[in-house]
C-alpha cells in the first residue's frame, strides 16, 4: 500500500470562483505531499465535525460590505455561536488566506474575522494571515504564492514524510477529475433537451431563488455614437417579482458565437473533432472531487460550449503545467514550465494578464500540446462561465414589471492585434427585443434607508449611477421629503455620456433631487465627483453633521480612495476637524453602516 499522509480539508468562501480557484490549487499541491484531501465549498462541509479535524486550511473573499460569500453562510453562522467553549478547536491546526479588495474599506474582512474567530476557539495557526489584494499589479496571486510556499513549509515540518519518501515533482502530473463519456445515444439527447427548455439551459444552477425568465423589451445606447464606450440601458420584462434598491440583477451569459467558432477551429485544425450533438456524461474520478451539481445532467458538446466553458478567461499556472505534461514540443514544454514556476510571474504576467490573452488564444499559440487534450483535460483547463451580478437601475415602485440594466460594453485594445471583448456585456448588448435570458434577484451590499429622515449622499460616476437611480425612483414614488437626496454624477462630457440626463435634469427641475455634475473632459482642467465634493464642502459638511448617509459606487481604481479623501477634506475644512479626526469620523460612519461603497474593477 502506497504512503498517505495526514488528512488536510480545504474549504472555500468564494462569491465569482476567485477563492475556489486557489482552494482547488492547493488541493491539487497537496497531492505532492501525499496529503489526503478533500476540497469543498464552506457550506458543504459538516460543520458538527469540525473539533473532529486536524488541519484545515480556509481561502475566503469578501463581498459587498464586508460580508462572506453566499456558500459560507451557513458555515459562519455556526462559528458565531456564543455557546461554542474557547477550547473548542484546540486539536485543530488552521491556515486562513483572503481574497479582496484593497479599494474597499473592510478589506479582507471575512478573512481577518474568520481567523480572529478560529484563535477564539482555540485553534493554532500554521503560518500568519494571508491577504490577496486584486488591486496589486500580479492581483491576489502576489500574495498568495508565497503564501502557499510558506504553507507547505510548515505543513511539512508538522507532518513530515518518512525518510525514505520524497515529495513529488512540482510537476506531478495533472490526474483529470472527471472522466468523461461520449455518447450519440438519441434518447439521452432528447431527454437533454427537455431540461434545456424546462430550465432553459441544463447548467444553470437550480438553487437559486427568485428566479425569472427576464424577456428583453428595449436595448438602447444611453451614449453618443463618437463617444469611446457604448453604454447600454436594457430593459427586462419580467412577472411582477419584488426587488428593492441596491438588488442584483443575477445571470451567466452564454459564449459569442464567433468565439465558439474560433475555439472549434483551434480543436479542428489540431486534429480534434467533436461533434456538437455528442452527449457528454461526466464520472468522478475521486470522491474528494465530485461532479458538481451543474454538470450531473448529460450536455451535448455544443451546450458546453455555448453555456459551460469560459473561453474568455485568462489562463492560471495550472493550466501551462497541464499544458507542459501533454506537449511533444520540447520548446513548448519549456515555455509551460517557465509559466508555471512562481519565479517567472513576471513572464506570465506579461503573457496572459496584461494584454489579457484568453484561454482559446493561448492554445492556439501551443498547437503541439493542443493536438493531445481530449474532453477530460478541456474540463480542467476551461473553466465555467461564472454568474455576473448587476445593480438594478430601475424602481419596483414605478416599474414593477420591469428590471433595468445599465451595461458599459467592454471592448478595448492591448498590445494584442484583435480587440479585447468583455464576455457577458458583449452578450447583453447583442440581445434583442423578445430574447428571453434566465435570470434571478439577489440582495445587494447597499442597505438604503428606508425613508429620508435624514440626507443621503451618493457619488456614482459613470456606470455607478445605476443603484441610485433606483433608490431615487423609488424615494420620488414615496413621496417623501426630496431635498435630502443629493447625486454627485460623473461622466466624460455633458453631451456625451451623460446618463440619464433627461430623468435626473427633470427631477433637478422639479426640485426632487440635487444634482452636482464633474464632467471631466468639457474643459481643460479634469473635474471628477471628488472635487465636486470639495466645491460643495459646506453643503457635504451640513449633511454629515444632519448623520447622512453616504454610498459610492464606481470603478474601483482610483475613484473610491479619492472620494473618501475628499469627505475627509471636507471634515478638515468645513468641520474644523483635524486630519486624524476627520478620517476616525468617516470611518465611524463607514463601521455604522453610514458610508457604503460597492466598486468594480
Amino acid at each position: 500500500m502506497s504512503f498517505q499522509n495526514v488528512k488536510i480539508t480545504i474549504l472555500y468562501g468564494s462569491q465569482t470562483g476567485n477563492a475556489q480557484d486557489v482552494g482547488e490549487q492547493l488541493w491539487r499541491e497537496s497531492k505532492r505531499f501525499y496529503f489526503q484531501s478533500c476540497v469543498k465549498p464552506l457550506n458543504d462541509f459538516n460543520i458538527t465535525q469540525i473539533a473532529q479535524e486536524r488541519c484545515i486550511i480556509f481561502t475566503c473573499s469578501t463581498t459587498g460590505q464586508g460580508e462572506e460569500p453566499d456558500n459560507m453562510k451557513i458555515f459562519w453562522k455556526f462559528l458565531l455561536k456564543k455557546s461554542l467553549p474557547s477550547n473548542f478547536l484546540n486539536q485543530m491546526k488552521f491556515a486562513v488566506l483572503g481574497l479582496g479588495d484593497s479599494s474597499y474599506s473592510k478589506f479582507n474582512f471575512v478573512a481577518k474575522r474568520l481567523y480572529k474567530r478560529l484563535l477564539q476557539l482555540g485553534g493554532e495557526p500554521l503560518i500568519e494571515l494571508g491577504l490577496g489584494d486584486d488591486q496589486h499589479d500580479f492581483g491576489y496571486d502576489a500574495v498568495a504564492d508565497p503564501w502557499m510556499e510558506k504553507l507547505w513549509i510548515k505543513l511539512n515540518k508538522v507532518y513530515p514524510l518518512p525518510l525514505h519518501i520524497a515529495p513529488l515533482s512540482a510537476n506531478l502530473a495533472i490526474v483529470p477529475r472527471w472522466t468523461s463519456v461520449q455518447t450519440n445515444n438519441v434518447n439521452n439527447l432528447l431527454d437533454v433537451q427537455n431540461n434545456a427548455n424546462k430550465y432553459h439551459s441544463v447548467l444553470y444552477s437550480t438553487e437559486t431563488c427568485n428566479h425569472l425568465d427576464a424577456v428583453v423589451l428595449e436595448n438602447r445606447s444611453q451614449t453618443h455614437k463618437t463617444h469611446f464606450q457604448d453604454v447600454r440601458l436594457i430593459k427586462f420584462k419580467t412577472n411582477g417579482q419584488k426587488y428593492a434598491p441596491g438588488d442584483l440583477l443575477v445571470l451567466r451569459p452564454k459564449n459569442l458565437p464567433w468565439k465558439i467558432s474560433e475555439f472549434k477551429n483551434v480543436l479542428t485544425k489540431n486534429g480534434i473533432y467533436i461533434k456538437d450533438e455528442a452527449v457528454i456524461e461526466l464520472k468522478e474520478n475521486d470522491p474528494n472531487m465530485p461532479v458538481p451539481e451543474v454538470l450531473k445532467r448529460n450536455a451535448t458538446f455544443k451546450q458546453l460550449c455555448e453555456e459551460y466553458f469560459d473561453l474568455f478567461s485568462i489562463p492560471r499556472r495550472h493550466v501551462f503545467q497541464l499544458l507542459s505534461q501533454i506537449t511533444d514540443s520540447e520548446l513548448e514544454k519549456e515555455k509551460c514550465l517557465e509559466f508555471s514556476s512562481g519565479e517567472s510571474r513576471e513572464d506570465m504576467y506579461a503573457y496572459t494578464t496584461r494584454p489579457r490573452r484568453n484561454i482559446v488564444e493561448v492554445l492556439d499559440d501551443f498547437p503541439h500540446a493542443s493536438k493531445n487534450l481530449t474532453l477530460d483535460i478541456l474540463f480542467e483547463i476551461l473553466p465555467p462561465i461564472k454568474p455576473r451580478e448587476f445593480s438594478i437601475a430601475s424602481s419596483f415602485k414605478r416599474q414593477n414589471n420591469e428590471v433595468h440594466l445599465l451595461v458599459a460594453v467592454v471592448k478595448y485594445k492591448t498590445n494584442l492585434v484583435k480587440e479585447r471583448i468583455g464576455l457577458c456585456s458583449n452578450f447583453l448588448a447583442d440581445l434583442n427585443p423578445g430574447d428571453q435570458v434566465y435570470a434571478w434577484l439577489k440582495g445587494g451590499s447597499f442597505k438604503f434607508p428606508s425613508n429620508l429622515d435624514v440626507p443621503v449622499i451618493m457619488v456614482g460616476p459613470g456606470t455607478g449611477v445605476a443603484p441610485f437611480r433606483s433608490f431615487i425612483l423609488e424615494m420620488c414614488e414615496k413621496n417623501r421629503n426630496p431635498k435630502n437626496l443629493l447625486l454627485f454624477f460623473g461622466c466624460r462630457y455633458e453631451a456625451k455620456d451623460f446618463l440619464f440626463k433627461e430623468e435626473f435634469v427633470s427631477l433637478r427641475d422639479d426640485s426632487l433631487l440635487t444634482l452636482i455634475c464633474a464632467f471631466s473632459r468639457d474643459q481643460e482642467e479634469k473635474s471628477y465627483v471628488q472635487h465636486k465634493i470639495k466645491e460643495n464642502g459646506e453643503l457635504v459638511w451640513n449633511a454629515i453633521e444632519r448623520d447622512c448617509y453616504i454610498f459610492v459606487a464606481g470603478n474601483s481604481k482610483n475613484m473610491p480612495q479619492q472620494v473618501r479623501e475628499a469627505f475627509v477634506n471636507v471634515c478638515m475644512n468645513h468641520g474644523r476637524l483635524q486630519d486624524s479626526e476627520a478620517a476616525k469620523k468617516i470611518d465611524l460612519m463607514v463601521k455604522k453602516g453610514r458610508y457604503q461603497t460597492e466598486c468594480w474593477s
